[in-house]
């Protein structure tokens, strides 16, 4: 979604890995998945605490105010995070 949508419309996607892993880890999963967007090892767990996420996967969607426009905890489909980015580019 990020190559072939996301990207074109100027929505940046920062991945952020944390909970139970390291950052040799995330540096393989990163390679092995092929990701082309931005991603950060977060040890200390400071973002999710910045944030308020206890588990994952999280997804928080940013405005272009800079306001937390949307959180959600869990797996959710690719078409509810489409609807949510859908009409964050509408405003």
């Amino acid at each position: 979604m990020y190559r072939e949508k996301l990207d074109a419309a100027g929505i940046d996607v920062i991945g952020v890995s944390q909970f139970n892993t390291t950052e040799a880890a995330t540096v393989e999963f990163i390679e092995r998945h092929e990701l082309t967007f931005p991603n950060v090892f977060d040890g200390s767990a400071q973002l999710a605490s910045a944030y308020g996420i206890q588990g994952v996967p999280s997804y928080v969607f940013i405005d272009k105010q800079g306001r937390i426009a949307h959180t959600s905890a869990g797996a959710r489909g690719v078409e509810l995070i489409e609807s949510w980015l859908d009409q964050l580019t509408a405003e």
